[in-house]
């Protein structure tokens, strides 16, 4: 019964594996499940303006993969198939037995792997502004991002150039929640994981569960033509582009994104 004071909201950890894993959940029972998976440049905090919107109607979580916001990384394990593994005893810790699973940037990786490894697990999938693992070539051969942040007020590669210069304030506050938890560098396993994990067309043609791919138009990290080639090999997934957003349109246009996966949820819902 919701709370006279609003939506019930309770916070933990999950110790696995020598590690501590922060999670929030934000909802009540019956409410469907919704995961949030966060990318590099966030933590669970990043989904403010989600977690708000959704948790009235389902119980949303949100987590810190290992070395990021409130998670730790003591052994160095972190990894993308690490991460799937700790996002699958996340939901069975919390007693999960089927929820609709977001995965930003990063995050994808994780959501992908969770996806193929405990399908059971997964009623839908959005995969946004990410590869969710699923081989690019040019990706693969990158190995870095198509530019590095300079040390200004507001600059980040996540965010689009028009959102920077529109909203120097929200663009601060994203490098600031970004910031949260370890050094860059103990992060390295969770990152360069990301062009070495990969997922192959037989494995991603086994999906049965509605997937839908959100990219921004204007997303340098990886390009909507990128998304429309991966998503080719995922049945019956969607595209959806969001005008004028960079890499984080949850974060920049996040009534337009909220919106899409609304979208997305009542369809796999009927």
């Amino acid at each position: 019964m919701m709370s006279e004071f609003g939506v019930p909201r309770t916070t933990g950890f999950l110790e696995r594996e020598g590690e501590q894993l922060y999670y929030e959940v934000c909802g009540e029972e019956p409410a469907p499940w919704l995961v949030l998976g966060h990318g590099a440049g966030g933590t669970h905090a990043v989904w403010f303006q989600q977690v708000a919107w959704f948790c009235r109607a389902f119980r949303v979580v949100t987590w810190d993969q290992r070395g990021f916001g409130r998670s730790t990384n003591r052994s160095g394990a972190a990894s993308p198939s690490v991460a799937a593994a700790d996002l699958a005893a996340l939901l069975d810790h919390l007693w999960v037995e089927r929820a609709h699973v977001v995965g930003q940037s990063m995050g994808g990786w994780a959501a992908m792997g969770l996806t193929l490894a405990r399908p059971e697990l997964v009623a839908s999938l959005v995969l946004a502004d990410t590869l969710g693992g699923i081989p690019v070539p040019e990706w693969t051969q990158r190995r870095s991002l198509p530019r590095q942040a300079q040390p200004v007020v507001g600059d980040h590669p996540a965010l689009g150039a028009a959102f920077r210069s529109a909203h120097p304030d929200r663009a601060l506050l994203y490098q600031q929640l970004g910031g949260w938890g370890l050094p860059n560098a103990e992060r390295a396993g969770a990152l360069t994981g990301l062009t070495t994990t990969t997922f192959t067309a037989a494995e991603t043609a086994g999906i049965n569960c509605p997937v839908l791919f959100i990219v921004g138009s204007e997303d340098e990290i990886f390009p909507p033509a990128w998304i429309h080639r991966v998503a080719a090999s995922v049945p019956g997934a969607r595209v959806e582009v969001v005008e004028g957003a960079g890499h984080s349109p949850y974060f920049e246009t996040p009534d337009q994104w909220n919106a899409l996966v609304t979208g997305h949820l009542a369809a796999a819902l009927d």
